[in-house]
């Protein structure tokens, strides 16, 4: 404690008084001394005498505050004017005393200021760690931020069939959006909503993004991402975790859509200024984490479109749950109907805008997704021509000469034979690609999954399975088809498909032989099966086409059901 006091004897009284109460005391007999012993000592409390020569207490009080303002100040004086108290409490001052001095008021004074400051030390302390905790929250926020747009990568979606919105309620989004294509150009869309929002709902979407891209670049199926999807939130996410997802495959070629809805609002077909619903792709099935692999169903809807210039419009139940003015939420009709009043002549921008709008008077409860998918004309046949060059089956001079030179120089070679238990349940075109892939690190894409793919599927479908390809001409003949082709597939008991490819390394050349044999009953492939099929615009008989524009040799052994390619590897 420092007492200020010009008079001895009301120092010494209010020393005894103080060190009775158990403060250790310092005392002063001027304004200026009181001011250097204050510097020096840094006492917890000061004690002011009002009236005092040189410098009087409140001018003391005034310098005092100047360099600290939370140190405890009374005034002690024999004036009682109002003025006075109103002046030394303005000058800085906590309270103000009257002498004679009361001991009891005098401690219980001092008692109550000294808890008023521990109180406020505390406070102090609790506010420093509460910032140092805020700070280390905003870090770890912007590194988690970062950390998952890195897994998200929105910024790498940049197809030009696709525009999408993305809208987190809080700092994170549980809401995904990933845009990705095949090999053979297929395109593959997602939009995933996990449950809830926030950092939690957003790190409950990691476990998609990775099997999606890497299974895609792979060429795997619909689904068979699907599957793997779900047992990954299945197995890493405990319930009640679980994620609502909308899958699509785009064959811009075929004109298809395979669609797999598994808790969000249905997808929907619109003609090209999204003024009508041409077909709803409900959700059929559970989101994505409920049921294990065995109870879990990932066949997607099949979709032949004939309007091109139309869209597929996604989106989470957070755009169409948007409260608007009368209480009632959005709905897709309120999506749609908000874009037709806009004059933007885009229809996504319109569909953006609408939203906008009705968020300028409610608030987003939940993270919005949107995605707009263009269905682009039909692909050219002209395509599938070769330039000047003849379609044939048969071996050119260069061909053979480039096979007898391959004798004996085999740069790598892989064979195997599938039964009717792995065909009904392995991704093959996938795997053996994967593998020929890590062989040549990273090269074996392309061309190589056209060929592969269509070789083997022809291999199936026709060998095995027996199906028709003029199926697919009817109205609904892709749907009929693939309804056929899963029904089959499940009920296949017997047969096989043996596989082999080859790498040859001749002078100059390097060339990739893929055979493919299977049990089933072959075709006659003595008739031209290249006549007439590149200028038809019929769903099935383009692959031979493809696969002889593509190949440098593609010849048929025994009964058809055998099947050798060559293609020039340094270009695949």
């Amino acid at each position: 404690m420092l007492v200020v006091d010009d008079i001895e004897s009301n120092r010494l009284v209010l020393e005894a008084m103080l060190i009775k109460m158990g403060h250790r005391v310092t005392l002063a007999d001027s304004g200026p001394k009181g001011l250097a012993l204050f510097v020096e000592t840094q006492p917890d409390m000061v004690l002011l005498d009002v009236s005092m020569p040189e410098m009087d207490g409140f001018e003391v009080a005034k310098a005092i505050r100047r360099s600290n303002t939370l140190v405890p100040i009374f005034f002690i004086s024999a004036s009682t004017l109002n003025q006075d108290v109103v002046k030394g409490l303005r000058a800085g001052g906590d309270d103000y005393l009257f002498k004679p001095l009361s001991y009891e008021i005098l401690q219980s004074k001092i008692e109550s200021m000294l808890e008023r400051l521990s109180l406020a030390a505390v406070l102090s302390k609790q506010n420093h760690l509460l910032l140092n905790f805020r700070e280390r929250i905003e870090d770890e926020t912007h590194t988690a931020r970062d950390f998952i747009k890195q897994f998200i990568a929105l910024d790498k979606i940049n197809d030009p069939l696709v525009k999408f919105m993305l809208q987190p309620a809080e700092n994170f989004s549980g809401d995904l959006i990933a845009v990705a294509r095949t090999p053979d150009h297929r395109l593959h869309v997602l939009l995933a909503d996990s449950a809830g929002h926030g950092l939690t709902a957003a790190l409950a979407v990691i476990p998609i993004t990775q099997p999606f891209y890497q299974m895609t670049a792979k060429g795997f199926d619909i689904p068979a991402i699907i599957r793997e999807i779900n047992r990954r939130v299945h197995d890493y996410l405990p319930l009640p975790r679980f994620v609502a997802a909308i899958f699509l495959s785009l064959d811009t070629e075929m004109q298809t859509l395979q669609v797999w809805n598994g808790g969000c609002p249905s997808a929907l077909l619109l003609n090209h200024d999204g003024t009508q619903i041409l077909h709803r792709f409900e959700s059929n099935h559970l989101p994505l984490g409920i049921v294990s692999s065995a109870e879990f169903h990932a066949t997607p809807d099949f979709y032949r479109y004939s309007q091109p210039h139309g869209h597929v419009l996604l989106c989470s139940d957070g755009a169409t749950e948007i409260t608007v003015d009368d209480g009632r939420t959005l709905s897709h009709d309120g999506l749609l109907s908000g874009a037709e009043n806009l004059s933007n002549e885009h229809l996504f921008d319109r569909l953006v805008g609408g939203i906008e709008h009705h968020l300028k008077t409610s608030q987003a409860d939940d993270d919005i997704a949107l995605i707009l998918i263009e269905l682009p004309d039909e692909v050219q046949e002209d395509s599938l021509e070769s330039s000047g060059t003849a379609l044939t089956l048969e071996v050119t001079k260069k061909n053979a000469r480039c096979y007898q030179e391959a004798s004996g120089k085999i740069a790598w070679e892989i064979a195997l034979t599938l039964t009717a238990d792995q065909l009904k349940r392995m991704d093959v075109v996938p795997f053996l690609l994967n593998i020929t892939d890590q062989i040549e690190g990273g090269n074996a894409t392309g061309k190589v999954f056209l060929v592969l793919s269509e070789l083997f599927n022809n291999a199936l479908d026709h060998g095995l399975l027996k199906l028709d390809s003029t199926l697919k001409n009817a109205p609904e003949g892709l749907e009929n088809y693939f309804e056929e082709r899963a029904k089959r597939l499940a009920e296949l008991a017997q047969g096989q498909i043996a596989l082999q490819l080859k790498k040859h390394v001749c002078k100059g050349c390097s060339c990739l032989t893929i055979s493919i044999k299977d049990s089933g009953e072959g075709f006659d492939y003595t008739h031209d099966p290249i006549s007439g099929v590149l200028h038809n615009h019929l769903r099935h008989g383009r692959g031979i086409a493809l696969l002889c524009n593509i190949c440098r040799d593609l010849r048929y052994a025994g009964n058809g059901s055998e099947v050798t390619a060559c293609l020039d590897y340094m270009n695949a």
